[in-house]
C-alpha cells in the first residue's frame, strides 16, 4: 500500500496523538502501537477520526455511507443541470486570493517548498487550479469525503498532524459545516508553523447547502473574531449582496413548489435560467461600503500570532471600510 511522504510527514495518531509509522500498516489497517487503535485505509486513504469526538464513524467510509459530502454520489439529474445551466452564485475572488497566497509562500527564504493543507479538498476549490497545480507547493488535500483529489480523511475537529506541521492551512466553504469552528480554527491555528499563513473562506448570507451538515454562519465581524489569533494580511467578501439575492430567489422558489426532488430540480433548473444575472449586481453594490451587511460570504487572509486581536479592535474591524 503507497502512502506519498507528503501525507505521511508528520501524521500522528488523532487520538493519543503518538507518531504513525508506515510500518505500523498490517493490511488495511494502520495500528497505533501506543494506543491500540486501529485506522482503516480504503483504496489507500486513510481513514483517520477520533471516534469519541466526531460526528462521523469508520462505518461511515467502510460502509461507503452516502454523506453529503461525497460529490461523486451527487444525482445524475443535479449533476447535469449544474453543468448546463449558471451558476447562481459564485466566488469572485478565488483566484486572485490563492495567487495572492502563493506568492506570499514563495517569497520566503525556504530551503524546501511550502507544505499546505487542503481542509475540505476532496475536489479543487473554486478558483484554485492554478494553486494544487503548482510544482513549487508540496499540498496535502484532506476532507470527510472520498473524492477525486482526497488523499487524507479526518474531522478537522482534531487534525491527525504534529505541532507546526504546515506553512499554510487552506479552509474553504468548509466552517459552516463543522460542528465548532472555533476548535477548527484552534486546531488549524497548532498544526500552523509560527509565520504559518491561513486562507479562510466562509458564508455569510447563504441558505442551508449542506442538509444536516450545516451548521454556522459569520458576519464580517464574527469571521475576524473567528481569526483572532492571526494578524490580517487581506480580507473582504468573497460575493456580495447581489449574490445573496439570486440565492434567495432560488430558495424563495423551492420553498413555495419544492415538495419532490424532481419538482427541486425543475425549480433549480428554471432559477437558474431566470435569475443567474442577478449576482452581476455585485459589481454596483460593492461600491456601498455596507455591501457587507448583506454579503453572500467571507475570506481572510491571515499570519500567524502569539496573542488574540483585542475585542475593541474588532469593532474598529467593521467600522473600517
Amino acid at each position: 500500500m503507497i502512502i506519498s511522504n507528503s501525507i505521511l510527514k508528520g501524521m500522528n495518531c488523532p487520538r493519543c496523538k503518538s507518531v504513525l509509522k508506515l510500518e505500523q500498516i498490517v493490511e488495511d489497517n494502520w495500528l497505533c502501537q501506543y494506543c491500540g487503535q486501529s485506522y482503516p485505509i480504503i483504496n489507500g486513504i486513510p481513514i483517520l477520526l477520533n471516534e469519541s469526538e466526531s460526528i462521523f464513524s469508520f462505518k461511515d467510509f467502510v460502509n461507503q455511507r452516502n454523506l453529503f459530502f461525497d460529490l461523486s454520489r451527487k444525482g445524475k439529474v443535479m449533476s447535469l443541470i449544474s453543468r448546463i445551466t449558471p451558476n447562481m452564485g459564485g466566488n469572485n475572488l478565488g483566484r486572485k486570493n490563492t495567487l495572492f497566497l502563493e506568492d506570499l509562500l514563495l517569497r520566503r527564504d525556504l530551503s524546501y517548498k511550502p507544505r499546505v493543507l487542503i481542509v475540505g479538498g476532496s475536489i479543487v476549490g473554486d478558483g484554485m487550479n492554478d494553486f494544487v497545480n503548482s510544482e513549487k507547493i508540496e499540498i496535502v488535500e484532506s476532507d470527510v469525503s472520498f473524492g477525486p483529489r482526497t488523499k487524507v480523511i479526518f474531522d478537522s475537529h482534531t487534525i491527525p498532524y504534529e505541532n507546526e506541521s504546515f506553512d499554510c492551512v487552506i479552509v474553504q466553504a468548509v466552517l459552516e459545516h463543522v460542528i465548532s469552528p472555533t476548535k477548527c480554527v484552534s486546531e488549524i491555528y497548532r498544526v500552523l508553523k509560527p509565520d504559518g499563513l491561513v486562507y479562510a473562506e466562509t458564508p455569510f448570507m447563504q441558505q442551508v447547502h449542506g442538509g444536516p451538515y450545516d451548521f454556522t454562519r459569520f458576519s464580517k465581524s464574527g469571521h475576524r473574531k473567528l481569526f483572532e489569533y492571526f494578524d490580517e494580511i487581506k480580507s473582504g467578501a468573497t460575493a456580495g449582496s447581489a449574490t445573496s439575492f439570486a440565492w434567495s430567489y432560488q430558495y424563495l422558489l423551492l420553498a413555495l413548489f419544492g415538495y419532490t426532488e424532481k419538482m427541486r430540480a425543475a425549480i433549480k433548473f428554471f432559477a437558474r435560467i431566470t435569475g443567474f444575472w442577478i449576482k452581476y449586481l455585485d459589481s454596483l453594490t460593492s461600491i456601498n461600503p455596507r455591501d457587507t451587511d448583506g454579503a453572500s460570504g467571507f475570506y481572510f487572509i491571515g499570519l500567524k500570532r502569539n496573542q488574540a486581536l483585542p475585542d475593541r479592535q474588532i469593532i474598529d474591524y467593521y467600522l473600517r471600510r
